[in-house]
């Protein structure tokens, strides 16, 4: 179950059961004989009214000789009574804005006690003990006495003169019982509150501002109705205070209005209603502008209600009209939201029932009725809200259901292209690696048919090669791309292990010019480090030319000198260096332009974007310099 259907519940047992125990309650103790005078021309003493009792009669005054603005006396004669055992009595009456009480003792005619009250009363004018609707009596009972009491009344209604005298135990133990009714509406208005701000942070959705203004606002009306209100927020200047009052229920109207609006999507639905609903709201801040000022300067109360009157019965039309030509049109939450306007005409129609009924004394239910009306339509919005974010959220989950069925539809006709795609492409890969092995293989043959057409055109012995240093030299280099080519082709055309080319490649050329290994070679390369197809031919000839060069012409005679090669390949964090160094005899002067392995050499680093350094004294050493991110 809902929280607010419990809340909804428990507040009306609770007022149920309130409602019975206040008709158990009920005051049996008013005082039957009420006297009452007009105030005579310049007499306001006490003791004037109480040696002239003639003056007085009976306190049921025909509406023709009443005078709203008139002040009155009354005269309560307070006898021996056997209900009356206890010393503190207290004597309490309703909305009446200014009552001076003097008690006077029979037995001496003197004035015992002197004291003020009343609705609009200052604070600081009351007596402690006493209240706005009460006195507080110390009385011997058995003794009479004689209550004199001054009443102005200036909001415009006949003044209620029903006054009641009873002990202070009994006062007290009725003001608790009412006390805990409001108390337990008011707690259920506060939970109610807390729920509804909770329940928009998490939501962010917008109906919930309007439903919780109306309900903080109409609130508040019904808690100005009460003395505690005037007490607690404006205790000097109480007719203020009750002149603030009917502005919070001002707010609360437009902000249901704003909720119908907001809620019903009103200005879709028909522009007749949305604008005749903006124009209510208007004619509400204007009058609440009006009756406010009006109020306040004249305190003429009835005028503000019987306007009320009006208002009432416009929202009423309006409301019935709304809901009678919207009916079909809207959906249930929406309906929800009627049954929510219906508890709203119908406590409308109560309160202007019980104003033309009881005046002034409706005073004392309308401040629960109003608390009631309030929680009730407060739920009914809320389950009207619920039902539309369900309504909402099923209607998320289905378009996000359609979306994901069309989005996988859609996945499944990309898969099937992508799969033929991918048929396609796996042809063609088939049919490029037969390109790229016929390419390969033609490769090989025309690198194998160039050597071989070298060896053919030796000159020289017949079983020698040294007197064909030119087509040695092409051998050579013809056989570095036969050997790149050969491991491009064994690692499938990716890439090649460096230390595999550099020592097969060192290997086939110590076996052509040195196959009696009469020069020491010293060499180190970094392990498993692997170069791209592009960097390896070049690299491979490179490394051709420095041997052959070497061989050619750093040794020239077989001295007593230990002939000794040294190829040192390392890699630094950023860069990748290879030393190449003899120890033969050098060259007085660096022949580079006269030398095509020098200016080869050169071209081949260029081209892999390297740096080269080459010193000849006392032996040729190279080094050479690569960027690391150009060799994967």
């Amino acid at each position: 179950m809902r929280p607010y259907l419990v809340t909804l519940f428990l507040v009306i047992f609770h007022f149920a059961a309130a409602f019975k125990g206040s008709a158990k309650t009920e005051r049996t103790s008013e005082i039957s004989t009420v006297l009452i005078a007009q105030e005579q021309l310049n007499q306001q003493s006490p003791l004037f009214y109480y040696h002239n009792k003639s003056i007085f009669r009976n306190h049921h005054i025909h509406e023709d000789e009443y005078d709203a603005r008139g002040i009155y006396w009354l005269r309560i004669h307070i006898p021996v009574n056997k209900d009356f055992k206890k010393k503190t009595y207290v004597l309490s009456f309703n909305n009446l804005t200014y009552v001076d009480l003097t008690l006077i003792d029979d037995l001496t005619s003197k004035a015992i006690a002197n004291r003020k009250s009343g609705l609009f009363r200052p604070r600081g004018d009351i007596k402690a003990g006493d209240g706005r609707n009460h006195f507080t009596l110390e009385m011997d009972a058995t003794r009479t006495y004689t209550c004199l009491l001054k009443i102005q009344h200036i909001k415009g209604y006949k003044p209620q003169l029903d006054f009641y005298l009873e002990d202070q135990l009994t006062y007290l133990k009725r003001q608790e019982k009412e006390s805990n009714t409001y108390a337990f509406l008011e707690g259920a208005i506060m939970v109610l509150l807390l729920y509804i701000a909770l329940a928009w942070v998490v939501s962010r959705y917008r109906p919930y501002i309007w439903i919780f203004t109306f309900l903080l606002a109409v609130g508040m009306y019904s808690f100005a109705l009460q003395k505690d209100f005037l007490d607690l927020f404006f205790a000097e200047n109480p007719r203020l205070g009750w002149t603030i009052g009917p502005l919070f229920y001002r707010l609360g109207t437009i902000s249901f209005y704003l909720l119908l609006l907001d809620f019903l999507t009103l200005k879709k639905l028909s522009s007749k209603f949305y604008k005749l609903a903006l124009t209510i709201c208007l004619l509400v801040i204007s009058f609440a502008v009006f009756s406010f000022i009006y109020c306040y300067t004249t305190s003429n109360y009835f005028l503000s209600n019987r306007i009320n009157f009006i208002l009432g019965a416009i929202h009423i039309v309006y409301l019935s009209t709304l809901f009678i030509y919207l009916w079909k049109k809207v959906d249930e939450p929406q309906r929800f939201l009627a049954y929510g306007a219906t508890s709203f005409s119908l406590g409308i129609a109560l309160i202007v029932i019980l104003l033309i009924k009881m005046d002034e004394k409706s005073l004392l239910y309308i401040p629960a009725v109003i608390q009631l009306f309030v929680l009730s339509i407060t739920i009914i919005f809320l389950i009207a809200i619920r039902l539309r974010i369900r309504k909402q959220e099923l209607e998320y989950h289905k378009s996000i259901e359609t979306r994901v069925t069309e989005r996988t539809a859609e996945l499944h006709l990309a898969n099937n292209i992508l799969n033929e795609q991918q048929l396609e492409l796996l042809e063609k890969n088939k049919y490029i690696e037969t390109l790229i092995d016929e390419l390969n293989h033609r490769v090989k043959n025309n690198l194998q048919l160039l050597y071989s057409l070298g060896s053919l055109y030796r000159k020289g012995d017949k079983n020698s090669l040294t007197s064909n240093p030119a087509i040695q030299e092409m051998q050579s280099r013809i056989h570095t791309m036969i050997l790149v080519n050969q491991l491009l082709v064994y690692n499938e055309g990716h890439k090649l292990k460096l230390d595999q080319l550099v020592v097969e490649t060192i290997s086939y050329l110590q076996l052509l010019y040195d196959p009696h290994k009469k020069i020491e070679i010293d060499l180190f390369c970094v392990p498993d480090y692997w170069i791209a197809t592009h960097i390896s031919t070049p690299l491979g000839l490179i490394l051709t030319e420095l041997m052959t060069n070497t061989y050619k012409y750093a040794f020239p005679d077989d001295g007593n000198k230990k002939s000794k090669i040294t190829l040192y390949i390392q890699q630094t964090r950023e860069k990748l260096v290879i030393t190449f160094r003899d120890n033969g005899v050098g060259s007085d002067t660096l022949v580079a332009d006269s030398s095509l392995g020098i200016a080869l050499i050169r071209d081949l680093t260029r081209q892999i974007k390297g740096e080269i350094t080459i010193n000849h004294k006392n032996g040729y050493h190279y080094q050479f310099e690569f960027k690391q991110g150009i060799w994967k």
